[in-house]
């Protein structure tokens, strides 16, 4: 009785796992558990998508015509989950609007996916594949996991005006925002289902966090002041209003109130000493320019 009796054999973390058929006879029974579907293959082809139960398949298969075609059962999980890595192998070009300026960002994490369509699932991922391991199956979704996590990204910095340094604060809003674009895209086009999404680590290019920083420190500002003309005076020079001033932190470079004791961010205290952005030096609260490179502040 047990050679006339397929039933799921592999592992309970596995996706899925294939069944070759040897031998057809008229007693050939399947046995579906609760945990599975199971797809009946001829061919290569599709025959039957079946839910949890016991089946003869010769109900589906004709014992006398078909006896020689290639028979496989595919036992398709209903509960195991498959935590998969991604990461971009180049950083994305995102736009920072409250500097007006282009930066690259690189980030990673990991995602949980579940069959969610097994026909799909197997019509546009699993093929011919006798075991889809958990690095294929990356390799696979990779192109689409990255595209949708910086279409997201991009979308989420603009609509809400997060500066450059402010992106590692907002990863579990961006990865909430994520997880249901790439379930909706995954579950569209491979049938897989998308349960979590995680951004571990955001890798802001070195030389664009020093250029924006040293703009958010007042760069920018210095640069589109407009220039006197030669028989201008100098005192005759625009001056910033007190109410145009704005206080960043030294330490993070959050913006901060005009009357705030400590970065809400880093919890560094306001008005400490200086420390000159060029060479590191620390001077005093009330300097205007640095002891030891004579940066302006």
């Amino acid at each position: 009785m047990e050679q006339n009796v397929i039933t799921f054999t592999g592992k309970n973390e596995q996706l899925f796992s294939k069944h070759q058929i040897e031998a057809l006879t008229a007693k050939l029974t399947l046995i579906v558990p609760e945990t599975h579907n199971a797809i009946l293959i001829k061919d290569g082809q599709m025959l039957q998508t079946l839910s949890s139960g016991k089946y003869l398949i010769s109900k589906f298969v004709d014992i006398k015509t078909e006896a020689d075609s290639a028979l496989a059962v595919l036992f398709m999980s209903k509960t195991a989950k498959l935590k998969l890595l991604w990461g971009t192998a180049q950083k994305f070009l995102m736009y920072d609007g409250n500097l007006q300026e282009n930066y690259k960002v690189g980030m990673s994490g990991d995602f949980d996916v579940q069959i969610g369509d097994p026909r799909k699932c197997y019509l546009y991922l699993v093929g011919a594949d006798d075991d889809l391991t958990s690095e294929a199956l990356q390799n696979r979704l990779m192109s689409n996991v990255v595209a949708t996590v910086e279409s997201v990204v991009a979308e989420y910095l603009s609509d809400n005006k997060i500066m450059f340094n402010q992106v590692t604060v907002y990863k579990r809003d961006i990865s909430a925002k994520v997880v249901k674009a790439l379930n909706q895209k995954l579950m569209s086009e491979y049938g897989i289902a998308v349960f979590s999404f995680n951004i571990s680590n955001v890798l802001i290019d070195e030389e664009d966090y020093n250029r924006l920083a040293k703009l958010r420190r007042g760069g920018k500002v210095e640069e589109e002041v407009v220039q006197p003309k030669a028989e201008q005076a100098e005192e005759e020079l625009p001056q910033p209003k007190k109410s145009e001033q704005k206080l960043f932190c030294d330490e993070c470079g959050i913006e901060l109130s005009t009357t705030a004791k400590f970065c809400w961010n880093c919890g560094k205290k306001v008005g400490g000493d200086k420390k000159c952005p060029e060479c590191s030096t620390e001077s005093a609260p009330e300097a205007k320019f640095c002891a030891n490179c004579g940066h302006k502040f």
